[in-house]
């Protein structure tokens, strides 16, 4: 089953999808098996973490633009945050695969998906596909 989802985000912001994701999943009515999460931009990225402290988000945020900081000497120039986000996505990822056990994702206890966005604000598409195990 595929589904395909849109979601705002703000500028450098980290929405999560963990809910969606999990609501799908209910409606699919898989049990056993995985699901693949992608994200088609450029500018934004998936990651799991931890949703246990929200401030761990925001250190997160920091330390990429620490160590990827917006700066004009990108040759990409659409923007700098342009340039800047597509060596973040690039390092962070635009897909997750998790598997699917007795009908809910295998994450972590403190664990969910955010879509991380390096530019914005925008309307994000992201896709979802469940498959059942054979």
């Amino acid at each position: 089953m595929i589904y395909r989802r849109q979601i705002r985000t703000a500028f450098n912001g980290y929405p999560s999808i963990t809910e969606d994701v999990n609501g799908c999943l209910a409606e699919s009515g898989v049990q056993e098996g995985y699901c693949c999460i992608m994200i088609p931009h450029s500018t934004a990225a998936l990651a799991i973490t931890s949703f246990w402290d929200p401030r761990g988000l925001d250190d997160l945020v920091d330390e990429l633009g620490r160590n990827i900081p917006t700066r004009v000497s990108y040759r990409n120039q659409t923007s700098p945050y342009d340039a800047s986000g597509h060596v973040k996505s690039v390092l962070l990822g635009s897909t997750a695969m998790l598997p699917i056990h007795n009908g809910k994702l295998v994450l972590g206890s403190s664990q969910g998906l955010v879509l991380m966005e390096f530019d914005g604000p925008r309307t994000r598409n992201y896709t979802i596909m469940i498959q059942a195990a054979d």
